[in-house]
């Protein structure tokens, strides 16, 4: 995670603007920059107080110059140094991915197909720095990045304290005991044999969820390291005798690296492309969003200005957001395609015809959606095939996935195997859209949902698959949007009712921190496990504790329930509840119980704007249906007409069938005005959330009478219910 800069941070370095903090050390500080050219890095600067020995100027310039030399994919490139600055500095590629010690952590140990492409990939690395004539000295996995095609290595013995780095004499211990050689702890010279050791300890480590020679004191590591055999207890076979030779005591009986690379790729075969778990992988996706949704550059000493004086409420408001935006993990996207079987005004110049594929699923709970979903399509399209003078027609062609892995599998690869088939609006769930993004990645047939907010497809679909949605992480960043500015920010009673899904749990998990760090109000947080009937008791938990707000994220039916028991105990205080029941049977099914109940998303009614596009949208759909735009209507009639607005732009002229990748490369760098909200991408094909968008194009609906009622966006609403 990212911080803000700080007043006394400089503006710049190098040609390199800083924009956040990645992190602080006793030596220095490391920010998040752009460079000239847009590319994003890692800017390390040492404090002068730190660097004013010339001879650690000396070895950091020459092991700079160095590490500029080392030519491999799996260590981040060193960009650009300054040895002579008042404050010297490095600057790397920036890696938007965890470290390996923090998905271990959280995620458990990886299977051994990953540990295999991890150890495979880092020896790689590795011998590409030896070649250099460096040696890491500091192999551990907070050292290691996690990325979608592979690991990279970080921060090889590079400006780094005297006492503590490579950049160190014989008899001081240099790096981390743990995960350091035995002659290192002996305090003696590490050579690359070293780093071996060290990648030994990091692969036990990825396969087991512990260090081989145990936790405590550095002292009792470091004797555990020269005087006991490494815990391999729970590697698989396959991996256990290469680590074992890895972690040889003495430095010549261990393998060199490319040896080890050979080993692990004969022992456990597997690819870049897919070598992370599920879990892991979305991880890695999610944090690489995350990272790369930055706000405006914070205002900084060396700017010569502070803060704005005076700034008016919405502005105060519009940057609280952005902390939220931030502290609440980056954005997420879903994008339309169009379609439908309408022939109007054949002439007799004839035009080519295409195919929108609708994937969706045609019953149970998402039956709502599928109906919304194939009616938007088709709206969009007729409106299309009614244009004088178009350069082709469209239809539409619907396949039901019936909501499985499986079924979702196979309408993907129908829709693919059609040739006339140019784009896809859907599938409509986390679940298909994992399993039918594949399918479409494989056939470079872009595809779009509005109705999706998880964005670990990126993994295995990273050109083709979009998402025109915000992400589930950013509701809980609107809820607390949305109690800062009306005020409502008390303390809060929250309930995750893990029974809703891993949705529940995320956007949960970030208005938890949220409402305590950037708030700073009090939290009474309560999980629900699964598959319990323990939902009651949390909430009159929550109550007893005199709380002034109620979130309950969970499904539908547990939701009213908790309306039902805080109505029963004259609750009357602000309620919120999950996203994902905008448009569902809760104000029904609630009564009276229900009333005025929030739920903030960025749904719109449209039927209720006064702009000439929510107006012209709201007459179409009427005269086509019969009624005012279903919920989440609007966001796909918007994908739909984007997409058909860029495919226009990849038809040959006289016709033919355009390169499918076509659109996708093109669609990626649309910004399109709907009838609510911008549209644009960020690099990953997710929605580009924004503190405009999330404060501006959120909007907050209330239980009224019997409906849900549209307010306005989170600060136009926030002087009314």
């Amino acid at each position: 995670m990212t911080e803000p800069l700080r007043p006394s941070d400089p503006s710049s370095v190098g040609g390199f603007r800083l924009l956040r903090r990645l992190g602080a050390g006793g030596m220095g500080v490391v920010y998040l920059g752009r460079s000239g050219t847009g590319a994003l890095a890692a800017v390390k600067v040492i404090r002068a107080e730190g660097a004013h020995d010339d001879g650690f100027r000396a070895r950091f310039a020459r092991e700079a110059e160095l590490a500029g030399r080392v030519d491999s994919p799996w260590v981040v490139p060193v960009l650009d140094a300054d040895a002579t600055a008042r404050d010297p500095w490095l600057a790397t590629a920036f890696v938007a991915g965890p470290a390996l010690a923090e998905a271990v952590r959280d995620l458990g140990p990886l299977p051994p197909s990953a540990v295999g492409v991890l150890g495979s990939l880092l020896a790689t690395a590795l011998a590409a720095v030896h070649t250099a004539g460096l040696v890491h000295r500091d192999v551990k996995p907070g050292n290691i990045l996690l990325a979608p095609n592979g690991p990279r290595l970080i921060d090889f013995g590079i400006a780094r304290a005297a006492d503590d780095t490579a950049l160190t004499a014989s008899g001081m211990v240099v790096g981390t005991p743990g995960f350091l050689a035995p002659e290192q702890a002996r305090g003696e010279v590490a050579g690359p044999a070293g780093d071996v050791f060290a990648l030994g300890c990091v692969l036990a480590y990825a396969a087991t969820g512990r260090p081989p020679f145990g936790t405590g004191t550095p002292d009792a590591l470091l004797y555990r390291t020269v005087h006991d055999e490494p815990d391999l207890e729970g590697v698989d076979t396959a991996l256990r005798e290469t680590l074992a030779a890895c972690l040889a005591k003495d430095p010549g009986d261990r393998p060199g690296p490319g040896e080890v690379t050979a080993r692990l790729a004969a022992d456990t075969p597997g690819s870049p492309a897919d070598w992370l778990p599920d879990p892991v992988a979305r991880m890695v996706a999610a944090r690489a969003a995350e990272s790369l949704a930055l706000p405006d550059v914070e205002p900084t000493v060396a700017d010569g200005a502070g803060r704005p004086v005076g700034t008016t409420s919405r502005r105060r408001l519009l940057l609280a957001g952005g902390a939220l935006l931030l502290a609440g993990g980056g954005t997420g996207t879903v994008l339309w395609a169009a379609g439908r079987d309408h022939d109007q005004d054949r002439g007799a110049t004839a035009r080519p015809s295409y195919v929108l594929g609708v994937q969706v699923t045609g019953s149970g709970a998402d039956a709502r959606l599928a109906r919304t979903s194939e009616r938007a399509a088709r709206l969009a399209v007729a409106q299309h095939n009614a244009t004088r003078g178009r350069a082709f027609d469209l239809a539409v062609r619907v396949v039901d996935d019936r909501g499985t892995t499986a079924g979702a599998t196979d309408a993907a690869h129908r829709l693919a195997a059609d040739p006339d088939v140019v784009a896809v609006l859907g599938p409509l769930t986390e679940l298909t859209l994992r399993a039918a993004s594949r399918v479409y990645a494989s056939a470079g047939l872009t595809h779009v949902t509005s109705t999706t907010g998880q964005n670990d497809y990126y993994v295995w679909s990273p050109t083709v698959t979009f998402q025109t949605g915000a992400p589930h992480q950013a509701a809980g960043t609107a809820i607390a949007l949305h109690a800062l500015a009306s005020h409502r920010a008390g303390r809060a009673g929250i309930v995750i009712d893990r029974s809703g899904g891993s949705v529940e749990h995320d956007q949960g998990g970030v208005l938890v921190t949220q409402w305590r760090q950037v708030l700073r109000g009090e939290v009474v947080p309560r999980v629900v496990a699964e598959d319990t009937d323990d939902a009651p008791a949390a909430v009159r938990d929550v109550l007893a504790h005199g709380v002034d707000d109620f979130v309950y994220l969970g499904p539908l039916e547990a939701t009213v329930r908790a309306a039902r028991q805080l109505a029963a105990a004259h609750f009357t205080g602000p309620r919120w509840m999950s996203h994902l029941l905008y448009g569902s049977g809760f104000p029904r099914l609630a009564g009276a119980a229900g009333e005025g109940w929030f739920v903030v998303t960025p749904a719109v009614d449209a039927s209720v704007l006064r702009t000439p596009a929510a107006e012209r949208f709201t007459s179409a759909w009427r005269e086509e249906y019969g009624g005012v735009p279903d919920p989440y209507a609007a966001e796909a009639y918007d994908s739909v007409r984007m997409v058909l607005q860029t495919f226009a732009r990849t038809v040959p002229a006289g016709g033919g069938r355009p390169e499918r990748l076509a659109l996708a490369r093109l669609l990626h760098k649309v910004t399109y005005h709907g009838i609510a909200r911008t549209y644009r991408f960020n690099a990953y094909n997710q929605y580009d959330d924004t503190t405009q968008s999330l404060g501006g194009e959120t909007y907050v609906h209330q239980v009224h009478d019997g409906r849900f009622r549209q307010l306005g966006p989170i600060l136009a609403a926030r002087q009314k219910g």
